[in-house]
């Protein structure tokens, strides 16, 4: 529902509320005011009747929406705190009506064929009428508070089903999830055992093609271990693959140079981070950096300070012969960094002095 469809609607039951409550007034005055003019034969005044029954509607509001809600408010006193307001409304009543009667008196003198006087009679008849109102806004009372529980039980109802329908999602969907994970057990098993049968097959003709291909494996199975562990891996485990992944690219570039310096002390290495995203980091620059200038070399640098890790990259900007790809490796990595820190990481990447530059400053956990 919009914002400002709300509030509409909210008038619109309000508006509709109200005009329940004053066609029914309407109505029982009618039929009351025909009743005692056919007994009577005789009609008075419309601001005659709407004098009189103003004293008794605000008395069935009075009980409805104050005394009874007062008098429930203490369960334990509800007896005699409700005898003690329905005896002072009464007399409040009895005195608006003695003062209504004489207000119309001064109004329509010809109507006044009696003198008003507070007697027996006129205190018997205003308690008559009084308590006749006051059982008809008990009813009401009582009927608003069962449409109010009905419509708390039913909207507990629909809660509990909703919560027990999210429940059964969330059980299928756990069982999607064990069952792709042993799924995801089970397939690495066969990709290993291929290439550890393609290592074995071309490692004494093609030595070369054979490093490569055992490099390949210990990577991807440090990256499907790590998927599987916990959510932050010690950053000195990462080191190993990182080491591995730089191997893998210099028998890629064969005569080609590679200047890249990995610069982690030793408390930076202790600390945990989330896992592979320093490979990430260290790919990108292998794929879209210039590392070739030995006098500009490609950096890594970590370092912990103030309970937080720091986190840089550093690379020439490649001339685009080796720019390929979608760079979705960056994107990626703040996607982890934010789903594992929330805003409490921050992670900027800039062009500075044509360098290329990733800066990631994260919590110490």
């Amino acid at each position: 529902m919009s914002t400002y469809a709300k509030p509409i609607l909210n008038l619109k039951n309000k508006l509709g509320n109200w005009l329940f409550h004053l066609g029914a007034w309407c109505a029982y005055m009618l039929y009351e005011s025909f009743s005692v003019a056919l007994a009577t034969g005789t009609f008075s005044k419309l601001s005659f009747y709407l004098l009189h029954y103003a004293v008794n509607i605000l008395l069935f509001y009075f009980h409805a929406f104050v005394v009874l809600p007062v008098a429930a408010s203490a369960r334990r006193n509800i007896i005699w705190k409700l005898t003690l307001l329905t005896i002072f409304e009464i007399a409040l009543f009895l005195a608006f009506k003695f003062g209504t009667d004489h207000f119309i008196a001064l109004l329509y003198p010809q109507m006044s064929r009696n003198q008003i006087i507070l007697d027996q009679k006129f205190i018997a008849g205003g308690i008559w009428r009084s308590v006749y109102f006051i059982l008809l806004a008990s009813g009401y009372y009582y009927l608003r508070y069962y449409i109010k529980e009905r419509d708390n039980i039913e909207l507990l109802k629909k809660r509990a089903y909703e919560e027990a329908l999210k429940a059964k999602e969330s059980l299928i969907e756990l069982n999607n999830a064990r069952n792709a994970f042993l799924r995801a057990q089970i397939n690495p098993h066969f990709l290993f055992n291929t290439l550890n049968f393609i290592y074995s097959s071309i490692h004494k003709t093609n030595p070369s093609a054979a490093k490569t291909l055992s490099l390949l494996a210990k990577i991807m199975r440090y990256a499907l271990e790590s998927g599987n562990g916990p959510g932050l891996t010690v950053l000195e485990d990462e080191l190993g693959p990182a080491k591995l992944l730089l191997d893998l690219w210099k028998i890629r570039q064969e005569d080609e140079n590679t200047e890249i310096i990995l610069d982690i002390d030793d408390e930076s290495k202790r600390a945990k981070f989330v896992p592979l995203v320093i490979l990430t980091l260290l790919e990108n620059m292998l794929k879209h950096g210039n590392l070739s200038d030995a006098q500009h070399p490609g950096m890594l640098k970590i370092r912990v300070k103030a309970s937080q890790i720091m986190v840089m990259s550093k690379n020439l900007i490649n001339t685009g012969l080796n720019d390929s790809g979608y760079h979705t490796g960056l994107q990626n990595v703040r996607q982890r960094l934010f789903l594992t820190y929330g805003k409490e990481a921050v992670m900027r990447q800039y062009v500075k002095e044509n360098y290329f530059i990733v800066q990631i400053t994260s919590p110490l956990r």
